[in-house]
């Protein structure tokens, strides 16, 4: 029990200190009443910049690519009042700032939501997944065959989500894994051979 409990400590340290790095790279700030300002002191290849509207439509999206700097600024007075999410997508991570515009102008709530993506390993038929999820948000993940067919699921709110689907009894083939993390979608898609 303390083995697991002090990996557990030492996981959540190091999301907390992942997180405060993400947050020092990213600004995201209000220059008037319909203008808001993205800085982003770093990036790595693979990054990629969004904004989204409140239906889940996709407003704004950039590659940013490995950069030391990148900065845009988004003028939001054609866009109704309402919520928007500007995401920064990271290979292992979704950082999430809020917008909010209302008849007075734009409100941040600067890095409102910070989830880490599923990574995954494949080894013969096994694939293992592996989420740290340091809020204990309860984690669904779904596995489905190339014709959408539910072939295996699960759900878990551990602090570390670690779980290992065997295909040694379905055919060979494409299968897509669905990790639902809150609201957030995540996908990947598995060639089992």
């Amino acid at each position: 029990m303390k083995n697991v409990f002090k990996s557990a400590l030492m996981v959540l340290s190091l999301c907390t200190g992942y997180l405060m790095e993400a947050a020092e790279d990213l600004d995201v700030k209000v220059l008037d009443s319909q203008n808001v300002k993205v800085e982003l002191n770093s990036s790595n290849k693979g990054d990629v910049l969004l904004l989204i509207d409140p239906y889940g439509n996709i407003l704004f999206k950039d590659s940013i690519g490995i950069t030391e700097s990148y900065q845009k600024t988004f003028n939001l007075e054609l866009v109704p009042i309402g919520i928007y999410y500007l995401n920064l997508d990271t290979m292992g991570s979704l950082l999430v700032t809020t917008i909010t515009k209302t008849n007075k102008g734009l409100v941040i709530e600067e890095l409102s939501d910070f989830l880490f993506k599923p990574c995954y390993k494949t080894e013969k038929r096994q694939v293992e997944l592996f989420l740290n999820n340091p809020r204990m948000i309860k984690t669904k993940i779904r596995v489905y065959d190339s014709y959408g067919i539910l072939v295996g699921e699960s759900s878990s709110s551990e602090m570390v989500v670690k779980k290992v689907f065997d295909f040694s009894q379905v055919p060979p083939g494409k299968y897509r894994v669905e990790v639902k993390i809150d609201e957030q979608m995540f996908l990947e898609e598995l060639k089992i051979s």
